[in-house]
């Protein structure tokens, strides 16, 4: 069964969707991604003078006619698209709860998986979690597959520390095609541990996009003024404080500087990020403000 987001007219409004990539990607097959690569595709490109040897079906008269120079037409060519979804299964996805956070972060990677599988493309699902188990599907094509991601999803629990640079590396050992990551994660860690991570899947020439997700509890906590007891849901390590509105200030700032350094990076490095406060709409997520992104076309 779909999970509650999930209805027929937001799956409707997910066919309707393309990923936007940013570089060129060789697939096996014909598929319904259009590379950089000029191809025979319908979808034109460019034009080009013409040179001996070319297809003379390809030559547009009208501009022949026009300058008495010959050009070909260019096109993109359609192939098929390799996508690879991280999604962070760490102990501090199920604060406050499970449903709260991780199942939320969950529907985004498949919202994303469906408008792969419903392109006829390749997505294989990844669990970032540990230090040294590794947990990732098989790869999936077609709107059938759905379900093996939601069963996919459904039978992972968030847990234990989580070392993004070093399990990261351990998954792309076993990447073999060129193709698109996302990374789906709160990124509460420290922003180096972040970078390290980001640039092991730049170093694989992959294109990126990354989703940070992030309770509204952990935005604007609701504790009441007075001693706290907090333990860390990834260490259990316990922090004891005196909670107040000066110190609940300087949370927030904390928490905007950092998101602010992880956007900034994302940037410099061509990454596609975005943030996703689990509890809003999704399909208002998916269908705004991901394309103003720029991570669909």
């Amino acid at each position: 069964m779909l999970p509650a987001p999930f209805t027929l007219d937001f799956l409707n409004r997910l066919e309707a969707l393309r990923l936007h990539t940013r570089k060129e990607f060789l697939g096996s097959r014909p598929g319904s991604y259009s590379s950089p690569r000029r191809g025979t595709s319908l979808e034109f490109a460019d034009y080009r003078r013409y040179s001996p040897g070319d297809d003379i079906r390809y030559i547009d008269w009208g501009i022949f006619a026009r300058s008495d120079r010959l050009y070909v037409k260019l096109f993109r060519e359609e192939v098929d698209l390799f996508v690879y979804l991280f999604v962070d299964a760490s102990g501090s996805m199920a604060f406050p709860s499970i449903a709260e956070k991780f199942s939320p972060a969950c529907h985004v990677g498949l919202a994303l998986a469906y408008v792969v599988l419903a392109n006829h493309d390749h997505v294989k699902l990844h669990l970032l979690q540990g230090s040294t188990a590794l947990s990732a599907s098989p790869f999936y094509r077609g709107r059938h597959k759905i379900m093996d991601c939601i069963n996919f999803f459904s039978s992972a629990a968030p847990g234990g520390v989580l070392e993004m640079a070093p399990v990261l590396g351990e998954h792309l050992k076993r990447i073999r095609r060129p193709g698109k990551a996302i990374l789906v994660s709160d990124f509460l860690m420290p922003l180096s541990s972040c970078q390290q991570g980001l640039n092991l899947l730049r170093a694989l020439n992959l294109d990126i996009s990354v989703i940070q997700v992030l309770s509204r509890q952990e935005i604007d906590p609701p504790f009441p003024s007075g001693g706290l007891s907090l333990v860390d849901s990834e260490s259990q390590a316990e922090l004891r404080l005196r909670w107040s509105g000066d110190l609940q200030r300087e949370y927030r700032e904390m928490l905007e500087r950092h998101n602010l350094q992880l956007k900034s990076f994302c940037h410099q490095a061509g990454i596609h990020y975005s943030l996703f406060v689990a509890g809003e709409e999704l399909s208002k997520f998916i269908l705004e403000t991901l394309p103003s992104v720029g991570l669909f076309k």
